[in-house]
C-alpha cells in the first residue's frame, strides 16, 4: 500500500460516520494521550500525581514507598461523540497501568518497573461517496480502522535524603504499533472489494529526572523534567521515517492544610511541537505544545486508617497536542471523585475513580465517563 498508507496512518480524518473504541481525539498524530498515574492519583485530577509513588510520572516519588507492591489498573471508557457525520456512544476498557515497586532495605533507595499508556489510536471511520467507472456512476463504501498506539516501559529508582529530598532518574522504553486496515465496497457487485493491510510500528528511548523537597511536614514541593528522545517508525519491517517527541516538565505543590485535609496542584507542559514538522512532511495537521493544570484534595475520614474509605476529588485542563482541523486547538476538562479501601492486614487495596469529561475542538465534541480501578498487593 505504500506511500499512501503512510500518509493516511498519520492525516486521515474527513467528516464521516466514526466508530470509535477510543476517542475521536486519538485519530491524528500518535493517537490520544495516555496518563501515566495510579488510580488514586487520578482521582485528584492528577494533582497528586508527582508525589504518588504508585504513578509513573516521577521517579523521585518512588522514595515514598513503604514496601514491596505490585499495581494494576482497569479502565472503562463511556463516551458520547459529535462531529459533522452526526452523533455516536462509545465504549472501550483498557489497562493504562501495571507497577511493581519496592525499597531497597536499609539504603535510601527504591526501585519500580512499569507498563504505562503512552498514546492510544483505537478507532474506525467509514465514508460513503460515488465515483465514476467506465463513465458510469457508482456508489462506493470507504473504511479505515487503526487498533494500536504506544507503551512507556520505564525502570526506575529513586534516592531519599533525611526525610527531606527524594532524587530520582528513570529510563523509558517506548514501543508500539498500529495495525491498519483499509477498504473499499461497491454498490455495483460486478465490482470486487479491495482491501489493504499494514502495520506500522515504532520504537524508541527516553529518560527521567525527577526531585521532591519536604518543608516541614505540612509542605512539599515535587519536579520532574523528562526527554523522550526521537520515534523510529517502521512499516512492515521497512525503515519510513522518525518523529520527534517532546520534553516534558512538570511542576507540583502540596500542602497538609488540615490533619485530615491534603491539598495538591500540579501542571504539565509539553513540547509536542517537536513533531510538528515530521507529521506535515507525511501530510498530517501537526501537532502543538501542550499544557496540563489539576488541582485537587484528599480527606482522610480516619486518622488511624487513612487509607479506609477517604474521599478524593479533583478537576482538570489539558490541550491535546494533535488537531484534528489544521489551526485549530483541542482540549479537555475533566472534574473527578474516588475513594479506596486496604483490607487483610493492609496488604489488599482497592481504589476507585470516576471522571466526567468533556473534550473539544469545534465542531468536534466528546463528553462522557471514565470509570477506574486499582488494585494493589503488597505481599
Amino acid at each position: 500500500m505504500g506511500r499512501r498508507m503512510t500518509r493516511i496512518w498519520l492525516f486521515l480524518l474527513l467528516p464521516t460516520a466514526l466508530q470509535a473504541q477510543s476517542s475521536q481525539f486519538g485519530v491524528r498524530g500518535l493517537g490520544y494521550p495516555g496518563r501515566e498515574m495510579a488510580t488514586r492519583a487520578a482521582a485528584s485530577g492528577g494533582a497528586f500525581a508527582l508525589f504518588d509513588p504508585e504513578s509513573s510520572v516521577n521517579p523521585a516519588a518512588l522514595g515514598g514507598i513503604p514496601v514491596l507492591t505490585s499495581i494494576f489498573t482497569i479502565q472503562q471508557n463511556f463516551m458520547t461523540q459529535d462531529n459533522p457525520a452526526g452523533s455516536a456512544s462509545t465504549r472501550d476498557t483498557r489497562f493504562p497501568q501495571l507497577m511493581v515497586v519496592g525499597p531497597v532495605r536499609q539504603t535510601g533507595v527504591a526501585l519500580g518497573f512499569s507498563y504505562s499508556n503512552y498514546t492510544s489510536r483505537d478507532f474506525s471511520i467509514a465514508s460513503q461517496s460515488t465515483i465514476d467507472l467506465r463513465g458510469i456512476p457508482v456508489g462506493i463504501t470507504d473504511s479505515f480502522s487503526s487498533r494500536g498506539g504506544l507503551s512507556d516501559l520505564r525502570l526506575a529508582g529513586s534516592y531519599r535524603i533525611h526525610d527531606r529530598w527524594m532524587l530520582g532518574g528513570a529510563f523509558h522504553i517506548l514501543t508500539g504499533s498500529n495495525r491498519l486496515r483499509s477498504r473499499r465496497l461497491f454498490a455495483d457487485s460486478s465490482y470486487l472489494a479491495s482491501l489493504q493491510q499494514s502495520e506500522v510500528s515504532y520504537a524508541g528511548i527516553g529518560l527521567s529526572l525527577g526531585v521532591i523537597r519536604q518543608f516541614g511536614p505540612q509542605f512539599a514541593v515535587a519536579a520532574m523534567v523528562r526527554s523522550d528522545g526521537h520515534l523510529n517508525v517502521d512499516r512492515d519491517s521497512t525503515r519510513v521515517g522518525r518523529v520527534d517527541l517532546p520534553y516534558s516538565f512538570g511542576f507540583g505543590l502540596r500542602w497538609q492544610a488540615t490533619s485530615k485535609l491534603d491539598l495538591a496542584a500540579h501542571s504539565m507542559y509539553r513540547t509536542w511541537s517537536a513533531a510538528n514538522s515530521d507529521l506535515l512532511a507525511q501530510g498530517g495537521t501537526g501537532s502543538d505544545n501542550t499544557l496540563e493544570l489539576a488541582v485537587g484534595a484528599n480527606y482522610t475520614r480516619n486518622l488511624k486508617r487513612p487509607f479506609r474509605w477517604p474521599f478524593r476529588v479533583g478537576a482538570r485542563y489539558a490541550q491535546l497536542p494533535f488537531p484534528l482541523l489544521p489551526g485549530n486547538r483541542p482540549h479537555e476538562v475533566g472534574v473527578s471523585a474516588g475513594t479506596g479501601m486496604r483490607f487483610a492486614q493492609d496488604r489488599g487495596g482497592m481504589d476507585f475513580t470516576v471522571e466526567h469529561v468533556w473534550r473539544s475542538e469545534a465542531p468536534y465534541k466528546e463528553r462522557g465517563f471514565v470509570a477506574e480501578l486499582g488494585i494493589s498487593v503488597r505481599p
